[in-house]
């Protein structure tokens, strides 16, 4: 997608090799089966819907608590989603949704459907202008006229890494950590 040529590229700063440039550069390309950049095996998704005036902002607002609470079971359901944000922008006339996942676009468009319908409508309905409801056959269609791909974006430090692969080995981390310190009691 973007060309990257170490032999010719200029870094922003001439305090940074090109080396370390090349060293980290994940070669962003566009999603196979819908909008968004990928790299390696972690995506970004973005959407920008308006927001019904007046009374929208009011209501969403009302509701971040209890969504923002309710996230980490939401999203744990689905198992691919690295992190999200919902944010209402532009005073108010849009609300931004963004999320990293691994995966390809359709399977993680169908585990939010399947897995997070109740809590993603609680936080679109009477909100975003003529949100359908996710178990509507007019959810893909929504979706399609408001999502954008970023021009920027950067898939962290481990791209092939899945929310499973990270949280297994953290576990594994954990129970090393545990071992050596019962070896040395």
């Amino acid at each position: 997608m973007y060309d990257f040529d170490p032999s010719t590229y200029q870094p922003i700063s001439p305090d940074v090799p090109v080396e370390e440039i090349a060293k980290n550069f994940q070669s962003p390309r566009t999603q196979t089966d819908g909008v968004g950049l990928r790299a390696v095996n972690r995506s970004e998704f973005t959407l920008l819907a308006p927001v019904i005036q007046p009374t929208g902002p009011a209501v969403f607002l009302e509701r971040a608590e209890k969504a923002c609470i309710e996230a980490p079971y939401w999203e744990s359901r689905l198992g691919t989603v690295h992190d999200l944000r919902v944010a209402l922008v532009n005073d108010g006339r849009h609300v931004l949704f963004c999320a990293t996942y691994s995966d390809e676009f359709k399977p993680y468009v169908i585990d939010v459907i399947r897995f997070a319908t109740p809590w993603i409508d609680y936080m679109f309905t009477d909100v975003a202008v003529g949100y359908p409801g996710l178990a509507s056959d007019d959810a893909i269609p929504y979706i399609a006229k408001y999502q954008v791909q970023a021009n920027v974006w950067y898939g962290g430090l481990n791209p092939e890494a899945s929310p499973k692969n990270i949280a297994k080995s953290l576990a594994v981390a954990a129970a090393f950590d545990n071992l050596l310190d019962a070896a040395q009691d």
